[in-house]
């Protein structure tokens, strides 16, 4: 797995919030965001190769980001 739980950070009302997986979810969220950015510029600029790249960010990031949230939960919700 390419997730590591370097331990817990804090509680707020009985949730543990762990920063090893937190912060890869909002590491790949930053990118995704990042990217949709990247992409309406490169449509507006209508940059074919720049357009196919962003795409290929969006949709990985954006799904590795969602997938890391479901899979693992933001924030652990102690199961």
């Amino acid at each position: 797995m390419p997730f590591i739980d370097t331990g817990e950070l804090f509680e707020i009302g009985g949730l543990t919030i762990h920063i090893g997986i937190n912060a890869f979810s909002l590491l790949a969220l930053m990118v995704f965001i990042v990217g949709i950015w990247a992409l309406v510029a490169s449509i507006k600029s209508k940059n074919l190769l720049a357009v196919l790249f962003s795409v290929a960010t969006v949709a990985t990031f954006g799904f590795f980001a969602v997938a890391t949230i479901f899979t693992y939960g933001y924030p652990d919700l102690g199961y």
